[in-house]
């Protein structure tokens, strides 16, 4: 099954523009997110949230570094994906990534060196496959997204991505989101499992495209939130330390869907101060409020993102990611709750 869709493209080289050649100030209120969407696609380029470390009028520069690509799966509607990244317009046949045909699972998260995925100074126009991934073995992209794909694999155009984006000096995390579809992915609550857009004949497959920052602080943990979960409204995402009596710490205030915040990102607590990494939780609340809408434990979204406790660490910059359903929503018959992954911001 294809899916139909007119190219998004992404205009994700202003986030990076704004990152190489302005400052950005730490300050408590809100930032809205530079989004743009299509019927069935959505992305990000921006930031949500406000704070970091220290006071208001904070001039924190990004610094460069080599580019690097974090994938993390947040199709919400399959255990599984593959991505094709088409060059794009000119098309061509590139292998499925990831290679194996099992794919990469729901909430996990992979770290891939641009250069050896994507062709050279070539957009791509990103690909969701799903369904029964075992029948993609042995076969390419052209296969697949070109009306070709076998019975029960599913495929879903998603957005054109610049080439610009892969070779800027920045860190780069690709999220899709949302839902492609397939039999039998109709519920009373598939809204709150998938997205307001959504519905069985209209899938909202869609992309959060976003820098992560790698500033950090010596003897401190360095964090921002990525809202890649097209079902949550905005939320304060705040993190509750392992102690005894800890006070739920607030890390991205007012994150909005398709959002990476704060920058600068939240630099205020040492490792120590986090206590026991098996009792602290990320927690979602109502903006402003103190009404609580979600706890996850973040041992297990560590463990999504293939890190260990001894990898949180201070000096180092992490970025969680939300994907799945909206808070309070348990999994159901084809999706997934809310989930939270833990990944690397300067890998």
């Amino acid at each position: 099954m294809v899916r139909s869709a007119h190219p998004l493209f992404l205009t994700i080289s202003a986030f990076f523009i704004a990152l190489e050649s302005g400052c950005a100030e730490g300050t408590d209120a809100p930032q809205n997110p530079s989004t743009s969407a299509s019927s069935s696609s959505s992305s990000s380029s921006g930031t949500g949230g406000g704070g970091g470390a220290g006071g208001g009028g904070e001039v924190v520069p990004e610094p460069d570094g080599p580019p690097v690509l974090t994938i993390v799966n947040g199709v919400n509607d399959h255990e599984a994906i593959r991505l094709c990244f088409v060059p794009y317009p000119d098309g061509g046949d590139p292998a499925p990534y990831p290679a194996d045909p099992s794919g990469l699972a729901f909430a996990a998260a992979s770290r891939v060196d641009p250069a050896s995925l994507l062709p050279a100074d070539k957009d791509v126009y990103l690909h969701v496959i799903a369904g029964d991934l075992t029948k993609t073995k042995d076969l390419g992209c052209a296969t697949l997204t070109e009306g070709n794909a076998p019975a029960d694999v599913v495929v879903a155009p998603v957005a054109v991505i610049p080439a610009s984006a892969f070779v800027a000096k920045r860190s780069l995390l690709l999220v899709p989101t949302g839902c492609v579809g397939g039999p039998g992915h109709t519920d009373p609550l598939e809204k709150e499992a998938c997205g307001p857009t959504y519905s069985a004949d209209t899938p909202n497959p869609g992309l959060l495209a976003a820098a992560m920052s790698r500033v950090t602080a010596e003897g401190k943990l360095s964090l921002q939130a990525a809202h890649a979960a097209q079902p949550m409204p905005s939320v304060d995402v705040r993190l509750v330390p392992g102690t005894e009596g800890g006070m739920p710490q607030q890390v991205a205030p007012s994150l909005t869907a398709g959002a990476v915040g704060p920058f600068p990102p939240f630099r205020q607590l040492a490792r120590f101060e986090w206590g026991s990494i098996a009792q602290a939780e990320i927690l979602t609340f109502v903006p402003g409020q103190l009404v609580k809408t979600s706890a996850s434990p973040l041992d297990a979204a560590l463990s999504r993102g293939g890190l260990t406790q001894a990898d949180f660490e201070d000096g180092r910059a992490f970025t969680l990611v939300a994907v799945g359903a909206q808070p309070g929503i348990a999994p159901g018959a084809f999706w997934h709750a809310l989930t939270w992954t833990v990944v690397r911001s300067d890998p």
